[in-house]
């Protein structure tokens, strides 16, 4: 009986043992894969509605900033010429700008703060003393792709591929031959009223889009921003300017207790001389630009993509070359 309990907890003890043994080449195997160099989830959830530096001379910064924790997305790159077309023409469709990160001319940073940061701060020349850098990553390799694109050129209210024509971006409608293409020219055919004043302002198809049902007084099958003679009384609407301002909105008459343009009223048939052109070309242009960083490799953080965001910039008092 005492041989039988003797070797039955002998078996015990051989059995706790290989029990504590796998029990600790688990917890060995556990450290190692959970510590594969410090590769940790970074939540990348930004609002990816972008800003700009612009005041630094020889770099252009865009970031995105967060809040709780304080984070920030930072992507540097030189000023050029080819990178200042990234803030104001399009690029072709499918075929973005591909900036190459290299940790010296283009980068790519991902930091933590000790407070909340803004635009003040991304963009001080000498960072605020009561800032400091908590985490600093920085990724050494990876690209950016950065589509830009424009949907309404001159910002007339007509999307620029409908002003095109036939010849697309490569040889753009240009119908007053002035030299500015349509989806440049604030007004289209040369008659002293912006293409923006010409358009739908009733909208009678219900749609809010002026572009859709456009003007047609004379109902000539050519839409008011296209028309010479918008009222088909054989006076061009440039003629029909009587304070010869330059300006026909504001020249009316009576039309059956009206009043109403007289380039608007095909009972006024006066010809009041040519004004001349207006050389006003200017306006205002938006450009949207998105940031698509790819194949990244931080610290603590490894990526086949990161949407950055997108950049939106105005352009005041745009005027294009002739």
């Amino acid at each position: 009986m005492e041989r039988y309990n003797f070797t039955n907890r002998l078996f015990l003890f051989k059995i706790e043992a290989m029990i504590r043994r796998f029990s600790l080449l688990f917890c060995v195997l556990f450290m190692v894969a959970c510590d594969d160099g410090d590769i940790m989830t970074v939540d990348l959830d930004f609002g990816q509605d972008l800003e700009r530096c612009t005041n630094f001379e020889d770099s252009y910064l865009v970031f995105d900033t967060r809040n709780d924790p304080n984070e920030a997305l930072i992507l540097i790159f030189p000023r050029s010429e080819t990178n200042d077309g990234l803030f104001n023409s399009p690029t072709p469709i499918d075929e973005p700008e591909v900036l190459t990160i290299d940790m010296n001319n283009v980068r790519f940073i991902y930091r933590t703060y000790n407070r909340s940061v803004n635009a003040t701060d991304i963009c001080a020349i000498v960072s605020p003393g009561d800032l400091s850098i908590v985490e600093d990553y920085e990724a050494d390799s990876g690209t950016v792709d950065v589509t830009v694109t424009i949907v309404d050129d001159d910002n007339d209210l007509i999307p620029s591929e409908h002003e095109y024509g036939p010849g697309g971006i490569a040889n753009p409608q240009d119908s007053d031959l002035d030299g500015i293409p349509d989806y440049l020219d604030q007004d289209d055919d040369n008659d002293n009223i912006k293409t923006i004043n010409e358009l739908d302002d009733d909208n009678l198809d219900g749609d809010n889009n002026p572009f859709t049902t456009p003007l047609d007084t004379d109902n000539d099958g050519i839409a008011n921003y296209l028309d010479t003679d918008d009222d088909g009384d054989g006076i061009l609407t440039r003629l029909e300017d009587e304070d010869g301002d330059m300006n026909p909105i504001n020249d009316t008459s009576d039309n059956n207790g009206v009043s109403i343009a007289h380039y608007l009223n095909n009972f006024e048939t006066i010809d009041y001389g040519d004004p001349g052109l207006t050389d006003d070309n200017q306006y205002t242009r938006t450009v949207t630009t998105h940031f698509l960083v790819k194949d990244i490799d931080v610290e603590i953080l490894r990526a086949t993509e990161v949407d950055l965001g997108t950049l939106i910039t105005t352009i005041t008092d745009y005027q294009p070359e002739n």
